[in-house]
């Protein structure tokens, strides 16, 4: 058996932040904005699952019972109660503290300094720099995160939602390739509409569009699909919960289990691509490769330029012995991602099986020039000197990988 394969050398689930944080010690920026309200369902006794079923709903209780379903799964209790009434009774508190914190700013930059300063501030919320692959499932739920002060992206952005709504802000989650971020709407005081996406966890630091298109290079068909950058009902926000969920879920050994809440996901949002792709991963893992293969299909409609899934793709295709279109994935991926290692890596594989070492060794080290913590490189590398009988080089790369 060979040591490494397309698929799972390359790739990671897609359920953290992206990496491009503030030091979490940093103090928060003074640049902000805020407006329009945002009418919340009055709460009802309904379960989580009778919740589900509609668009919008109490997402404040559903947190909660979010929480009370699946947390004592991971940390190993027999269950996890929540006093749902004092929480929510908390939490309107909190609210109107920060609806009186608001009723002296004039205009959107005041009150978005006001609700950044409440969250990251006044709560003492912060972004968790040790989780950013999203792994630790003390940052999803959000009962735990008010209590530990430390959360992720979706998380922290539950906490924007969750009193920003409550005090009549227009706020809204909002979905971007391996992250997620809150849409700030308001009206200047002339009358002209006011729109910010807010960094949750860059202290609630202010950014433009433009910004996202320009860094994560996704596709105008993802917008149109309401994949990216389109403000979600708590069902789709749900969908993200979920998604999530199956990555502590995955990483905890239960596979099936995580195909499971994978479909859950996407069963809440069709046009989740990323519940897509990790899914498709699993069920790689799982030898079920027709249905990756269909997975990896539907997420490349939904975001063509999905550059992960792609290289995905290419690896199943490859075992399949689909060689041509695997190849075809693949210098797309590179045109489209050419400082990423990844492409690079999978390229490597390529030409290792194929017998053609010295350019399986260049595409090999240049994953490592892209990135030189890649650790896959230097296993590949190993395998490779190993095969050619440079034994010192083959251990110079297993130290490296930290293989010895």
């Amino acid at each position: 058996m060979r040591a490494f394969a397309p698929l799972v050398v390359l790739i990671s689930l897609l359920a953290g932040c992206a990496t491009q944080q503030r030091d979490a010690d940093a103090p928060p920026p003074v640049v902000r904005d805020g407006g329009e309200t945002h009418a919340r369902p009055a709460p009802s006794d309904e379960t989580l699952e009778q919740m589900l079923e509609h668009e919008d709903f109490d997402l404040p209780r559903a947190l909660l019972l979010f929480s009370e379903e699946y947390y004592a799964e991971f940390a190993g209790v027999p269950h996890h109660e929540v006093d749902i009434p004092a929480k929510l009774a908390r939490f309107e508190g909190y609210a109107d503290q920060l609806r009186d914190a608001l009723r002296s700013d004039r205009s959107p930059r005041q009150r978005v300094r006001t609700l950044v300063d409440f969250i990251h501030i006044k709560l003492g919320l912060r972004f968790d720099q040790s989780d950013s692959r999203g792994e630790n499932y003390e940052n999803l739920f959000f009962d735990s995160v008010l209590q530990r002060r430390f959360g992720y992206c979706v998380s922290l952005s539950m906490a924007y939602l969750v009193f920003g709504q409550a005090a009549g802000l227009d706020v809204r989650g909002i979905r971007l390739p391996g992250h997620f971020v809150v849409e700030f709407k308001d009206t200047e005081p002339n009358g002209q509409p006011y729109k910010t996406l807010l960094e949750t966890t860059a202290f609630g630091e202010t950014r433009e569009e433009t910004y996202y298109w320009a860094r994560d290079r996704f596709s105008a068909p993802a917008v149109e699909n309401g994949v990216y950058l389109t403000p979600l009902n708590d069902r789709e926000i749900f969908s993200t919960l979920y998604n999530n969920l199956a990555g502590v879920t995955y990483v905890s050994g239960d596979l099936q289990l995580a195909v499971e809440r994978y479909t859950r996901a996407l069963e809440l949002a069709p046009n989740n691509c990323e519940a897509l792709y990790n899914r498709a991963i699993v069920q790689h893992a799982l030898n079920h490769n027709r249905e990756a293969l269909k997975d990896l299909n539907e997420s490349l409609r939904l975001d063509p330029t999905f550059v992960l899934a792609m290289l995905a793709r290419a690896g199943l295709l490859w075992d399949a012995n689909e060689r041509e279109p695997a190849r075809e994935d693949l210098a797309h991926a590179k045109r489209l991602r050419p400082e990423w290692p990844q492409t690079w890596m999978i390229e490597g594989m390529f030409l290792f099986e194929s017998g053609d070492i010295d350019a399986a060794r260049t595409a090999f080290e240049t994953a490592l020039e892209k990135d030189p913590k890649y650790n896959s490189a230097h296993i590949a590398l190993a395998e490779l000197e190993h095969k050619v009988g440079n034994e010192a080089a083959a251990r110079k790369h297993e130290e490296a990988a930290g293989m010895r």
